[in-house]
């Protein structure tokens, strides 16, 4: 009875990996098919699933179905780092009573190998790929893919692009944040792929806190431009997308070759640029409020195709402005791109910049279209004026942002988080009594009466006011807080919503190793930056959520400055970049006591849930036990 039972067992399991086989192809592929000793090559494992069959997540949690697991082997090779995935779909799956992470109807994963000592010549890379599938009505057992692929082992050092600096690690998804693993994916499927991933995170960087200045900003501009005709608009609007798309790329560019990988983040973070930020952007409200014109000199005016009330002399200028403020909030494809560019690598990082900051320039144009068809507006002179006024206290708004910028890099002390506010409740106010006209400036139409459109912008500019005046009491500013300083002194997160005390930061990576060592921690480092906006908004919005705020807790926290000058801020900018392969802040990672990376995050991110995720992956069971050993 024993043996017929074990046969039947023998034969539905063979019966169910030849179905696994049926529902499920595989294709391998390695990249770069030649290695040195020392470097890293990836096998590419792609996966086409048949009819309503998925496959699971190699992060899928335990308790519920066989997550997919890779094994690779081979003399002369040892697998390191994360498992490459993509953002998998997350669904509460009720024969397991639990959610679970899978993919429908491909998939491409990605493993990595360290090339060992050997002679040069062709070495073979084998491999597993154990998986599960299941669908709407049944799961198969979990069955296993062998492979095997060539690599062709050159002789010479390893090149610093191709070393893998992270050791081994659990999986982490791959969710288009713009990663080094991202990046390497796309240029390894080739031109397409590049572009696309180039395109995508230029229309996600618009999303970052630090572009909505801009927008106003460039609205105001524009309508400060005198009536013209549709073709001129068009052209100016085209010169100032062309000046953005051409600073933001050259000067990326230009600043990688001469300053490093972090050299475009540190000359954005530049106090002297910073200063030079705010006093164009003083001048421009001066000018809306009637002070004077900015105008260039008329011979140089007639050798840029005159152009009544402006130059595109001047629209250049304020594309390379333009691009100046964005580089406050580096976004972390662009940050990637950059490093490839300090290791020798420069076609791919143009070509990715040029595409990156079209997408990024690509709503300018139409708001530079806006106001120039105001402008060309029947009888607009009284309320056009208006609205230049208008915009005119939104970029002194914008003026003290990048003058608290200063304040915090040469950490001055003067414009704290309550300063600003203060700042900006009484710019806000003087918008507020300006439209109901209790302020006249030199260029205003008596005002006889308000009109309907007039009174509600004045009510809203009050009660932005009123609703700011919370935060000097220490309320948060939820999307608010990424433009003000932190609370308190500088390095702490803001102030936790439950009540409960701040953490308390390391600023010493070292210092909080050896915490670490002696406490058998995780150690939570958080990349940061004094001018990063999207820095602030995750510490006034992701930090001070109770499940977060506990999980920190859990780790030894460390807390270190990328864009200060000086050799501390060096030391952290070259452990980031020689760590992560990225100088985009911010950067969240998870090491063990001994400095293994056991995972990191780039970017900012809307999600709780995701950033949670994040941080239970360095207090999982699996890690606790390598940390303990």
């Amino acid at each position: 009875m024993r043996i017929f039972v074990a046969v039947c067992v023998l034969m539905v399991l063979q019966s169910g990996a030849v179905l696994a086989q049926n529902e499920a192809a595989f294709g391998v592929t390695v990249a770069p098919e030649k290695a040195r000793v020392g470097e890293a090559v990836t096998v590419w494992i792609d996966v086409d699933l048949s009819e309503d069959w998925h496959i699971y997540s190699a992060t899928t949690p335990p308790g519920g179905p066989y997550p997919t697991e890779f094994v690779l082997s081979g003399a002369g090779f040892r697998q390191v780092g994360a498992v490459i995935q993509p953002k998998p779909i997350v669904e509460y799956d009720p024969n397991f009573e639990m959610n679970v992470e899978y993919y429908h109807p491909k998939v491409r994963f990605g493993v990595r190998a360290e090339v060992g000592e050997g002679m040069p010549g062709e070495r073979v890379l084998s491999g597993e790929v154990i998986y599960m599938l299941c669908n709407a009505t049944q799961c198969l057992p979990p069955n296993t893919y062998t492979f095997e692929v060539p690599v062709m082992v050159e002789a010479g050092p390893a090149r610093a692009e191709y070393v893998f600096s992270a050791v081994e690690a659990p999986a982490v998804p791959l969710d288009g944040t713009g990663s080094v693993a991202d990046v390497e994916r796309a240029i390894t499927e080739g031109l397409s792929a590049f572009l696309y991933l180039s395109l995508w995170m230029g229309f996600l960087a618009l999303l970052t806190p630090c572009v909505f200045p801009m927008i106003p900003i460039t609205v105001s501009f524009f309508t400060k431009q005198e009536t013209q005709s549709r073709r001129e608009s068009v052209a100016k609007s085209l010169v100032y997308c062309g000046g953005i798309i051409f600073t933001f790329t050259g000067l990326g560019m230009v600043l990688a070759a001469t300053l490093g990988a972090s050299g475009a983040a540190l000359f954005a973070a530049n106090p002297w640029v910073n200063l030079l930020i705010t006093a164009i952007f003083v001048a421009f409200a001066l000018a809306l409020f009637g002070l004077f014109e900015i105008r260039l000199p008329y011979g140089l005016l007639n050798k840029l195709n005159q152009v009544q009330g402006g130059s595109y002399g001047a629209i250049l200028i304020m594309g390379f402005t333009f691009s100046l403020t964005s580089f406050t909030c580096t976004a972390p494809f662009v940050g990637t791109l950059l490093v490839l560019t300090a290791q020798g690598t420069w076609a791919w990082p143009i070509l990715g910049m040029l595409v990156f900051s079209a997408a990024f320039a690509s709503p300018f144009f139409f708001l530079a279209l806006f106001p120039q068809a105001l402008s060309s507006l029947p009888q607009s002179g009284g309320w056009l004026n208006s609205v230049k006024v208008v915009m005119g206290f939104l970029e002194l708004a914008a003026a003290l942002k990048f003058l608290s910028n200063v304040d915090l890099v040469w950490q001055w002390g003067i414009i704290s988080r309550e300063v600003f506010i203060a700042g900006w409740i009484a710019i806000f106010f003087l918008c507020g009594f300006y439209l109901l006209g209790k302020i006249r400036l030199p260029h205003d139409s008596v005002l006889d009466t308000i009109g309907p459109l007039r009174l509600l912008a004045s009510s809203g500019c009050l009660a932005f006011g009123l609703y700011l005046m919370t935060g000097l009491f220490g309320a948060p500013l939820g999307e608010w807080d990424a433009f003000f300083p932190p609370y308190g002194s500088y390095g702490e997160i803001a102030k936790i919503r439950s009540g409960e005390p701040e953490l308390t930061w390391r600023d010493d990576y070292e210092a909080g190793l050896a915490e670490a060592r002696a406490t058998n921690k995780p150690v939570f480092i958080d990349f940061t930056g004094y001018a990063c906006t999207n820095c602030r908004w995750m510490e006034a919005n992701i930090f001070p959520e109770k499940e977060v705020h506990a999980l920190l807790k859990q780790f030894v926290r460390v807390q270190l400055y990328t864009d200060g000058r000086g050799e501390k801020y060096k030391r952290n900018r070259d452990l980031q970049e020689a760590n992560f392969g990225t100088v985009a802040l911010p950067l969240y990672a998870i090491v063990s006591p001994e400095g293994k990376e056991i995972a990191h995050f780039p970017g900012m991110t809307r999600d709780v849930g995701t950033f949670v995720s994040f941080l239970k992956q360095g207090l999982s069971p699996t890690v606790a036990s390598v940390i303990r050993r």
